[in-house]
């Protein structure tokens, strides 16, 4: 089967206002993946076609169908990167097995090739439609490809609709939780004690809770916010049928360009301080921290051992420096490998999925016990996000800071690393820490 792809190269795009713009009837499926600090964005909107996959082989078996599936996509129109198109579009749940339901429509591995395409790299953007497999005259459907890029450029150039009113007091909000904090405490305890018994060295435990509102709430002026006030995260999107998986995370997975991986370890976190002193006093306990450098230290030396199987070489600083966000901050160490052997961005994706990050360490036995204890569908939360190109480039972050929203209610996840001197109270105030990056936007407070 041949897919047509007619692409054109536009004066740079804003992704929200793209997201906005698009006109797509029945067009269930829709993502963003924005982030301003590297000029990096994709937007695509609908689905010509699919890579599914699923078991302990997905990200393998999702390579492989990626592959393929760009392999058949003929490109026509303006010139530009591999990078500017064709593209697959999604990400992977959180774990492999499959969940309650509540992520229905969300797959295990679930990678779109979009009807419509944004790419922006830098100062450049393109503007691409992809064809449905047909037989026919070719230069007909280009045509036709290229008169739906002319109507979405067109809808951009109007720039987006304003974004509704505040819900005011007339649309009350009604917050319930998962579990109790005490009940997320006592796990954690558990937790504490399994590491004590010698059976992980670090698990992270996670806890949600769903804010529902008559009228539901404006994704995209969420959104807005969200890329505002964190202009070092990375804002995202993506919506399957009835439902929007959104956040704003500060952690990406791992970017491959070629022969050059970059990653991070990010791990560790502490509250922001109300002034400049309380803020470099917070900053300094975070790195002094003998708990929080043992949680770090376990991410640094997963990913290291994980990319010495595919790159010769791996450069990181020392020591790692701090990730200033709003509401807290981490501690982070950039790493750069120079692979060896060719490997896509969806197998080197799949040997660094799940980090002691979002999981623990060693990450079976952590797993094990998060299965057992965390009575949570994590679903597509801190699984990855991102895009692969038809060179096997691409880009995928940890989807954190996060909620699933459907209907009238989101639900919102946060999760907390646990390890050797952990306690229990500070875990659950660093989660509604977390929580803090959506929630009060949610209240309209």
């Amino acid at each position: 089967m041949k897919h047509l792809l007619q692409r054109r190269r536009v004066d740079r795009i804003d992704a929200l206002t793209a997201l906005a713009a698009a006109d797509a009837p029945g067009a269930h499926d829709r993502f963003l993946l924005d982030h301003p600090a590297s000029g990096r964005a994709r937007v695509g909107i609908g689905r010509v076609a699919a890579v599914v996959a699923g078991g302990p082989d997905r990200f393998a078996e999702a390579s492989a169908r990626a592959k393929a599936l760009l392999a058949s996509v003929e490109s026509a129109g303006d010139p530009g990167p591999t990078a500017a198109g064709p593209a697959l579009l999604g990400g992977f749940a959180f774990d492999d097995r499959p969940g309650d339901g509540a992520w229905r429509g969300f797959g295990s591995a679930d990678l779109v090739l979009p009807e419509l395409l944004l790419v922006n790299e830098g100062e450049a953007s393109w503007l691409c439609a992809i064809s449905h497999p047909r037989s026919g005259d070719e230069a007909a459907t280009r045509a036709r490809l290229d008169a739906r890029i002319a109507a979405w450029q067109r809808r951009i150039a109007r720039g987006a609709p304003a974004p509704a009113p505040p819900a005011g007091r007339a649309h009350p909000h009604r917050i319930t939780a998962d579990r109790a904090p005490l009940a997320f405490c006592e796990m954690v305890e558990d937790g504490i004690e399994a590491i004590a018994a010698g059976e992980f060295e670090k698990v992270v435990l996670a806890r949600s809770l769903s804010v529902a509102r008559p009228g539901g709430f404006d994704p995209l002026a969420l959104l807005r916010d969200l890329r505002a006030s964190l202009p070092t995260s990375a804002t995202f999107l993506v919506g399957r049928r009835d439902a929007l998986f959104l956040g704003a995370t500060p952690e990406r997975l791992l970017c491959r360009e070629g022969r050059t991986v970059r990653t991070a370890a990010i791990a560790g976190t502490a509250a922001r301080g109300r002034n400049p002193e309380e803020d470099r006093a917070l900053a300094r306990e975070l790195v002094e921290s003998k708990k929080e450098q043992a949680e770090h230290a376990a991410v640094l030396r997963f990913l290291r051992e994980r990319l010495a199987e595919h790159a010769a070489e791996i450069v990181y600083p020392e020591a790692p420096e701090l990730l200033p966000l709003e509401g807290l901050q981490h501690l982070r160490t950039p790493m750069a490998a120079r692979l060896d052997r060719d490997a896509s961005v969806l197998e080197l994706a799949g040997a660094l999925h799940p980090t002691p990050a979002i999981c623990g360490a060693p990450s079976a036995a952590a797993l094990a016990f998060v299965r057992a204890h965390e009575s949570l569908d994590r679903g597509w939360y801190s699984g990855p996000i991102g895009w692969t190109d038809a060179g096997g480039d691409g880009e995928f972050w940890v989807a954190l800071r996060c909620g699933l929203a459907r209907g009238e209610t989101i639900r919102l996840f946060a999760g907390a690393g646990i390890v050797a001197g952990s306690e229990p109270e500070a875990e659950l105030r660093e989660t509604r820490l977390k929580l803090s990056t959506l929630l009060p936007r949610l209240l309209d407070v």
